[in-house]
């Protein structure tokens, strides 16, 4: 196989396909297409709504061709002067997506969009305020964007009116007690002085009351195998609350900020609320990025073609301790990547995309939430406001509600809160987004994880899953949605190896493969051409098809080799090996398959490694897995018309439950474990009538409708030769189809399957040799039996003549709940929220952690009764940091004339920047909690060019020491923007006072020419969303950092730095870290 394209070749190739692709791809009301590619390799197009109406122009510049497709970046910037608010967010999305293909990037702008051109307007066009068609929308945005520059002109006076904190306690403090009445836990976080972020949490143990356990285990494993928190973290309120008005739209003071407003996070905490360093990486993004590099392990790697097998399993078994140990060790570094689990973006998005819009249309129209999603739908599908169609489409929506209203009778719903409503004009911001988001988890198998829409299907998956458009897979599988490959091959390699040996007898065998991998956007080898050139897997004819899957899945690896290469150590702070690096000959469409293998499957596999778990008398030939197939509520459905059952049969009252096998041909299952048991395709004949076949005796199935298989994938360590469930069912044969000599049962919601037996090839390697696939770990005595299933006498399962005996299938899943719920302890509401529940101001917050108090379960009975409350001592007002001018004016004269270049992008971000600085200067208690001071008497009438001093570092600090004793009174920084701001980032250099080189003993991350060495600054580290208040902290932070040596002032610290210096010392440090240096240093280096 050749070689795959690499850089600027890979770069040109996937330019010319997008120019294809993107002729005819459109979203919604969104199209884009490919003008022209320039010589220094930038990409213009333009996107165009259905009426051929120009949206955007806009240009892409990729950092390095040489890097691309795995290390490069993209920037995107409008070509129109005066581009809308929702352009420039979109534009400044674009560099951090990372390293993108050209049809991701492209097919990404298309979707933000195709949602954000209509709802950066939303709340406007669904109160009607706004016609979508009107000549004058650009004029309208002019004004508001005018309305801006006044603002800024005036920024003096509404700083000074503004209060010191624009939140309301009291309605801080109802939403809080309310949101605990419905059994979550509020909580706030306190970030700087200005800054509020709020959260709501809910034990997963407690979620288990009203969603299936094997659901939520199907749905990430992780989410029972510890004790852990749902937790939503709502931010971008900065530090206003109420953040909404009673008609949902969000409050003047939110809408006038523009780029950001609310954003939420979903994930898992160890406790109710995430810790303060969480959140500012959830809210801020500061996370340092590392090249993705990995390091062999320096210890033997075992070699595995010689030794015997009990020799390879314990090399294998100590390689993967060591990895393990590693994996916890790097896993603790981050507690964002503790925090987010398998439906973590697909909820974001939900949230971000949907929410505000449904509350909105649910106060104006009286709906519920279905209906309301279904509006917001409809309206997006017919490129109308929805107030023009909802009387249109109302007898729909009045349906959907009452679809809603009954899927009671299985789901467990949470109270929804508009309706239940204490106050009618005031709306509880976390409480809602929080009973938003438990339903819509609750409910996730029963929609797109895309485009949010309601699934039109036959079968309801167990997993949540994507619809039937193309666009929509491929977006779920470009953007690495749902489960992750590579944990399923570390945590469940036999699983993975099953499913791919499946799909690849299906496509070797199936007559009708269902389904197949359409919509991925697959270039795959042509199967008649040997010319080696790519061609879309979409357009074949359905046999060749198949025949491109048997290829490509041939292509890849063992799944223990792929395990190995996942496993394999890395220095700490690296990410771990991507599998698509670890073999370059392997096309990108093999791995993307792997991918939709893994992914697809909507039902719940686990190799049972435990032999008490395993089905006794089966055989050792028969690898046995835990199956679970349905929607999350079969089981309930099961359970409910197991009750009925008990009511009315005596035999069924004291056996609830028959157990039977069901075999079909190893070539069905690719669609059986996507689809479930189902009886439309007739394999075998229905001699005894409608419903699906089940047999007493095993081997009637495992001999004979099983049959093995006769091709295997080439890789597989497995050898699945037959596959066979052993369901239970609900007893009741006397409403069978038919009795004997099989039981036909007619009602898929009598039927549950427990077990997957999978026949192997017995000479075949145990991929499993090292892994525990059984996620179920609970602690279990040596000598503790895991109770049988009570067998009904009048129907035996047996196997050669033999009986079976079958392990409780709930036994070890309740014993993993009951310890999570003696695991859990409620904690004490910590400082912040306990002032909230007493009605009291908030205090500015520190740097440190709040620290949880107390350790009764019963935290509400003690919220309103705090005997010490923490006062304020208005005297340390007098020992407050004060402003030298003649310090500062002493270092002015060094710096150099303001920057002459600007552009409208960067004006407008630069001053909402200074807008923001100046406001939270103003409303500071203490500029010495502060930490930086903007001098407004040296603001010049350039907005690119800024003076900010950083001071009142902690006493004990060998810098803060020596400042004390030169009597310096502030570290005084020049912050010069570029014309590219926000895109490129801002260069901080320090004037004075002059600091130890790092060369001779200093420290700090300061240069040896006053810059900051940092990567968040260079062009590899910088992302549009970081704010100049918040670069600061990380500056002050990096300068109070002992590790590796103290920052110290020079013994020459009056002399101020030059320009020159400061870029020399920029360039070194860049180079030592490899990073990249923006280009606008050039132009500052030539003016120093």
């Amino acid at each position: 196989m050749t070689s795959p394209l690499k850089g600027r070749k890979k770069f040109k190739a996937d330019l010319a396909s997008s120019m294809e692709q993107f002729e005819r791809v459109a979203i919604d009301n969104c199209s884009i297409s490919i003008d022209i590619v320039t010589e220094d390799d930038s990409i213009l197009c333009e996107v165009s709504d259905p009426g051929f109406r120009t949206l955007a122009q806009l240009s892409f510049v990729i950092s390095d061709t040489s890097e691309y497709p795995n290390h490069h970046t993209f920037y995107c910037f409008s070509q129109d002067p005066d581009p809308p608010a929702y352009v420039l967010q979109i534009t400044e999305s674009v560099s951090d997506r990372g390293s993108i293909l050209i049809s991701e990037l492209l097919e990404y702008v298309l979707e933000r969009f195709s949602k954000k051109a209509p709802r950066q307007r939303d709340i406007k066009i669904l109160n009607g305020e706004l016609d979508v068609h009107a000549e004058s929308e650009q004029e309208g945005e002019d004004e508001d964007e005018d309305e801006l520059y006044e603002m800024f002109d005036d920024y003096q006076d509404l700083s000074r009116n503004k209060g010191l904190s624009a939140v309301d306690v009291s309605a801080l403090q109802r939403d809080f007690n309310e949101v605990v009445a419905h059994s979550y836990r509020p909580g706030i976080i306190r970030l700087g002085l200005d800054e509020i972020v709020l959260s709501v949490s809910i034990p997963v143990v407690s979620l288990a009351k009203g969603i299936s356990p094997r659901a939520l285990m199907a749905w990430d494993s992780r989410l029972l195998s510890e004790n852990h928190h749902l937790t939503l973290v709502v931010s971008g309120m900065r530090d206003s609350y109420p953040a909404l008005q009673s008609d949902g739209t969000l409050i003047p003071s939110l809408s006038a900020r523009g780029v950001g407003n609310l954003r939420f996070r979903v994930g898992l905490t160890p406790r109710y609320k995430p810790t303060k360093e969480l959140t500012k990486e959830l809210v801020r993004n500061f996370a340092l990025k590392a090249k993705d590099t990995t390091e062999e392990s320096s210890m033997p790697q075992p070699s595995y073609d010689d030794a015997p097998a009990w020799e390879r399993a314990e090399q294998e078994a100590r390689l993967l301790e060591e990895a393990e140990k590693l994996d916890e060790q790097n896993l603790s570094e981050s507690e964002s990547a503790k925090f987010i689990f398998s439906l973590s973006t697909s909820l974001e998005s939900l949230l971000q995309d949907r929410f505000l819009s449904a509350l909105q249309l649910r106060l104006q129209y009286g709906l519920g939430w279905a209906a309301a999603e279904l509006l917001i739908s409809q309206a997006l599908q017919r490129q109308k406001r929805p107030e023009d169609i909802v009387r249109e489409i109302r007898p729909e929506l009045t349906k959907a509600d009452k679809e809603e209203r009954n899927l009671a009778t299985s789901y467990h719903l949470p109270v929804d809160p508009v309706r239940e409503r204490e106050v009618a004009d005031h709306l509880n911001l976390p409480l809602l987004a929080f009973s938003y988001l438990i339903r819509r988890l609750t409910l996730c198998s029963r929609y797109c994880l895309v485009c949010y829409n309601r699934l039109d299907t036959d079968f309801d998956a167990l997993k949540p899953y994507v619809c039937d458009s193309k666009l929509c897979s491929y977006q779920y599988y470009s953007h690495n949605r749902g489960p992750s490959l590579e944990y399923e091959i570390v945590a469940r390699p036999s699983t993975v190896d099953l499913l791919v040996s499946l799909t690849y007898v299906a496509a070797s065998e199936a007559k009708a493969m269902d389904p197949l991998p359409l919509g991925l956007g697959l270039q795959v080898p042509a199967p008649s051409n040997s010319s080696g050139a790519l061609v879309e897997f979409d357009k074949l004819a359905v046999a060749d098809t198949r025949k491109v899957i048997v290829q490509l899945l041939d292509s890849l690896p063992t799944v223990r080799e792929m395990r190995r290469y996942l496993l394999k150590k890395r220095r700490n702070g690296h990410p771990k090996p991507r599998l698509q690096d670890m073999d370059q000959t392997s096309l990108p469409a093999a791995w993307l398959l792997l991918r939709w293998c893994v992914a697809s499957c909507t039902a719940h596999l686990e190799e049972l490694s435990d032999e008490k778990d395993r089905v006794k008398n089966i055989g050792p030939t028969w690898r046995q897995f835990r199956f679970s197939v349905g929607s999350p509520d079969a089981e309930e459905k099961f359970y409910n018309a197991q009750r009925k059952a008990q009511a009315k049969d005596a035999n069924a009252a004291k056996y609830p439950s028959l157990y039977a096998f069901h075999g079909s041909a190893a070539s069905n299952w690719h669609s059986i474990i996507r689809h479930g048991l189902w009886y439309k395709t007739i394999a075998h004949g229905r001699a005894y009538g409608d419903g699906v076949y089940f047999a007493k005796q095993g081997e009637t199935s495992m001999q004979g409708y099983s049959g093995k298989t006769s091709c295997r994938w080439r890789s597989t360590e497995l050898g699945v030769g037959a596959c066979v469930t052993l369901a239970e069912i609900v007893n009741l044969p006397a409403e069978f189809t038919s009795q004997a000599p099989y039981f036909v049962v007619p009602k898929t919601e009598w039927i549950v399957c427990r077990y997957l037996l999978v026949n192997v090839d017995p000479t075949t390697t145990d991929v499993t040799s090292a892994a525990v696939e059984d996620r179920m770990d609970v602690d279990m005595e040596d000598d503790e039996v895991i109770p049988c299933v009570p067998l009904d006498p009048k129907h035996p399962v047996t196997l050669k003549q033999k009986p079976i005996a079958i392990p409780e299938p709930s036994y070890k899943l309740q014993k993993l709940l009951i310890a999570r719920q003696n695991e859990h302890v409620e904690d004490e509401p910590d400082e912040d929220d306990t002032r909230v529940f007493n009605g009291q101001e908030l205090l500015p917050s520190d740097s440190s952690d709040s620290t949880l108090v107390g350790g009764t379960p019963d935290f509400r009975s003690k919220a309103g009764s705090v005997d010490n409350p923490i006062i304020v001592d208005d005297d340390d007002e007098e020992d407050d940091w004060q402003h030298d001018p003649e310090w500062v004016q002493g270092a002015l004269q060094h710096m150099l004339p303001p920057p002459n270049d600007a552009s409208h992008m960067a004006t407008m971000a630069v001053q909402r920047e200074l807008m923001a600085m100046l406001n939270e200067q103003k409303r500071a208690k203490s500029l010495k909690q502060l930490g930086w001071y903007m001098p407004e008497d040296v603001i010049s009438d350039n907005l690119f060019q800024w003076i900010v001093e950083l001071h009142s570092f902690e006493e004990e600090l060998p810098i803060a020491k020596d400042m004390q004793n030169n009597n310096v009174n502030s570290l005084v920084f020049e912050i010069r923007f570029p014309p590219t701001y926000p895109h490129s980032p801002p260069f901080f250099r320090i004037l004075k006072p002059r600091f130890l080189p790092f060369i001779q003993g200093g420290g700090g991350h300061v240069t040896g020419g006053g810059s900051m060495c940092m990567d968040l600054l260079t062009s590899d580290g910088w992302l549009p969303s970081y704010s100049i208040p918040a670069i600061l902290l990380q500056i002050r932070l990096a300068i109070s950092n002992l590790d590796p040596r103290p920052a110290r002032l020079a013994s020459n610290w009056q002399q101020p730095y030059s320009m020159a210096e400061a870029v020399a010392g920029f360039r070194r440090a860049a180079a030592t870290h490899g990073w990249r240096v923006p280009p606008e240093l050039n132009t500052l280096a030539a003016l120093g």
